[in-house]
């Protein structure tokens, strides 16, 4: 009887569910849909009853695909959406709906820690305040809803949550957690000095444990609504960027993940804490290792935007195409792709995307061609700085659609001036997960080493020497142009707010 291993990931629109086995070979994998409400402006909250019932459909629904018995699962790892804020009472049900990252009425509570603590939150954690994370929006809570924060037992993220769902246990792992300001990424523990600066309850936090440790068993009500065998160990999982990295096999320091969608994220490994005003730190789910790096607002979005602009009957294709009949450069063209603000490394919610160089001469192909460059150049900006200040970095190991265009791909190693490695398997945090069980229950000795031998490349794009020198021309240029437009985004963001 094959042992397996179950992982699950509880993303920001899904669920997904994958059985693997303990060397990493995905077995089955199912996903179950939930919805995010936006009740005000600004607003974004999610039911995490629903994170529940999403899980039970897909473990379900993997465990049927398999054809697996409840016998074969020996272990259990969930990751998550970082920062959401789920709290439930003292007999463990929740208390409102979770306030997930993408909320931002918390920035009134923000800027209150810009001009109190921002320099002990970098230093300690690695961060500088924004209203995506737990911390902001506990104060929020404490100054407009504080009975239903008195009612808390304990806040919880979204792994955090399903994990009390599986076990009973209220529990965060180490990487989870140090999305979290007040984590300290040196001490590896919740910070009493920061949260005192924040002026909520510290049993708020729940105790922390390491990735692959076991937290507790399923319990026979988890087992049942699932189809599983109560107690099977359940060990803390992690935040689901660095699960993901896991399952892509970066693990080394120098080694960076990128994963690209409607959006990016760019985090390479250190063998130590490295803090930048500019970039985001956080702990691996390997220990002792920590991510450095940040994320993109609109990579596919700014291509889907430009396909739109240009035509709206245009196909990927199309556009692809059309792009690469442009030369390197795009005639000189350069593209902002600050469409809805930008997070690292320029962290401003007021720029705006913009085009710099149109003349006469400029065709639709070279705008095309001048979006793609433009989102390899904010790829760059981060890989540089992450570069400059951290472990220098050898490769680049990358999953998400566009990184099935080859062009898209070439034109991100020109850029970045680094091998891109496109990886083959797109399970993502599940299977980073299901290793973690893996090593949590003894089935997996050396966790890195097997992530690496696991993770299969299906193509390297390795830079263009010849393209190398006119990109880092046009970089050159791409940096200094949002400091110069700094003043201009934030009086546009001043007229239309009215």
């Amino acid at each position: 009887m094959t042992e397996l291993l179950l992982g699950i990931d509880i993303g920001t629109s899904n669920i997904k569910a994958i059985l693997a086995t303990p060397t990493g070979q995905v077995v089955a994998s199912a996903q179950a849909a939930y919805v995010t409400r936006f009740p005000r402006q600004g607003w974004a909250e999610q039911d995490p009853l629903d994170w529940w019932r999403g899980t039970v459909e897909s473990v379900r629904a993997v465990l049927a695909q398999a054809e697996a018995i409840p016998g074969q699962i020996k272990g259990i790892g969930v990751s998550g959406q970082g920062c959401a804020v789920s709290l439930i009472d003292q007999h463990g049900d929740v208390i409102r709906p979770a306030i997930i990252w993408m909320d931002t009425r918390s920035e009134p509570q923000c800027q209150q820690l810009r001009g109190q603590c921002a320099d002990l939150i970098l230093q300690r954690n690695g961060k500088a305040p924004a209203p995506y994370n737990a911390d902001p929006v506990l104060m929020w809570l404490q100054k407009h809803e504080p009975e239903q924060l008195q009612r808390a037992q304990v806040s919880l993220t979204s792994t955090g949550y399903i994990n009390y769902r599986l076990t009973g246990e209220a529990v965060t792992n180490v990487s989870d957690a140090s999305i979290l300001f007040a984590f300290d990424l040196f001490t590896q523990d919740w910070s009493g000095e920061l949260i005192a600066q924040f002026g909520v309850r510290p049993d708020l936090y729940p105790r922390v444990a390491a990735c692959d440790a076991q937290i507790g068993t399923l319990t026979a009500q988890a087992a049942e609504a699932l189809g599983l065998e109560a107690g099977i160990p359940v060990v803390a999982g992690g935040e689901d960027t660095s699960a993901a990295g896991l399952a892509m096999g970066v693990a080394l320091p120098g080694q960076a993940l990128l994963s690209l969608g409607t959006a990016g994220t760019l985090y390479a490994v250190q063998d130590h804490v490295v803090v930048y005003p500019q970039l985001l730190a956080f702990s691996h789910v390997l220990p002792g290792e920590a991510l450095l790096g940040g994320s993109m607002v609109a990579v596919g979005g700014a291509f889907n935007w430009i396909r739109k602009v240009i035509g709206d009957r245009l196909t990927v294709e199309e556009a692809l195409t059309m792009a690469e009949s442009s030369p390197p450069g795009a005639n000189n063209l350069i593209f902002l792709p600050y469409l809805s603000g930008e997070l690292q490394p320029i962290n401003d919610g007021n720029a705006r995307g913009a085009f710099v160089g149109l003349s006469m001469s400029t065709t639709p192909a070279d705008m095309v061609r001048a979006v793609i460059e433009g989102t390899a150049f904010a790829i760059a900006h981060n890989t540089r700085l992450a570069a400059k200040v951290g472990t220098p970095i050898t490769e680049i190991r990358a999953v998400g659609g566009p990184t099935q265009s080859p062009f898209w791909c070439q034109v991100i190693a020109d850029v970045s001036v680094y091998p891109v490695n496109v990886m083959d398997s797109q399970a993502g945090a599940p299977l980073g997960d299901a290793l973690l069980a893996g090593k949590g229950v003894g089935l997996i000795d050396d966790l890195a080493k097997t992530a690496i031998a696991n993770a299969a490349i299906a193509k390297v794009y390795t830079p263009t020497i010849a393209h190398t020198a006119r990109y880092d021309a046009l970089y050159n240029i791409y940096t200094q142009l949002y400091p110069q437009l700094t003043a201009s985004f934030a009086a546009l963001s001043q007229i239309e707010q009215g």
